[in-house]
């Protein structure tokens, strides 16, 4: 898989978009919506005793994303031996779940950080094959630095292939670390994934990579 990782970010080709989120976590007024689920990892694995938070994605006009906001001090849960958790006094609304599974979970990630690096490309391997999800079978790809290391997208992810002025690789569907210690962020199908949060709803957050 090459000892190539990062050639400067380029607009992810994909044909899917994010919603405007002009408000952000700590903007929102404060709730009374109480929303539950379960966190699980792909394989079925329980994501017990991690601690998930919510944030908002912000754009920009030249990227998909380019941050996600926390605020001081975001809404959070703490799942439970079999990955359940509740969020209480919440606005409904679209965020993002990050997480840090043990032993990491008291670690409260920063207000806001840069995630447009997670649009970078890198060279294809498969130079022929365009448009191609890769990834999904035979051996699982390994842990991957991203976007000059600043994140790693974690073992079993997928890539996409694609073509601007050359041949490169996206990220596709991936769990995706920031930094040594977290927070953790899902990506599906190209972007940040995002969950629609209403009151008394349920929910299911998956980790790729457990």
């Amino acid at each position: 898989m090459g000892s190539t990782w990062f050639r400067g970010l380029v607009l992810s080709a994909v044909g899917v978009s994010l919603l405007a989120a002009p408000q952000t976590a700590a903007a929102r007024p404060a709730g009374g919506a109480t929303v539950s689920g379960v966190f699980m990892g792909r394989s079925g694995k329980p994501m017990g005793k991690s601690r998930l938070f919510l944030g908002v994605v912000e754009k920009d006009e030249e990227t998909l994303f380019a941050g996600i906001r926390l605020g001081k001090k975001p809404p959070s849960a703490l799942t439970d031996d079999s990955g359940n958790f509740q969020f209480t006094g919440i606005t409904p609304g679209k965020y993002v779940i990050l997480y840090e599974p043990p032993p990491n979970a008291q670690v409260v990630p920063p207000e806001q950080f840069d995630i447009k690096k997670l649009q970078a490309v890198i060279p294809s391997f498969l130079p022929m094959l365009k448009n191609l999800e890769v990834g999904k079978t035979g051996p699982p790809f390994p842990n991957r630095p991203w976007g000059g290391r600043e994140f790693l997208v974690l073992k079993g992810h997928t890539l996409k292939t694609v073509e601007m002025g050359g041949s490169f690789m996206k990220i596709w569907n991936a769990t995706v670390r920031r930094g040594l210690s977290g927070p953790y962020v899902e990506m599906r199908n190209g972007v940040v994934e995002q969950h629609d949060l209403a009151d008394k709803g349920q929910i299911k957050l998956e980790a790729w990579s457990y």
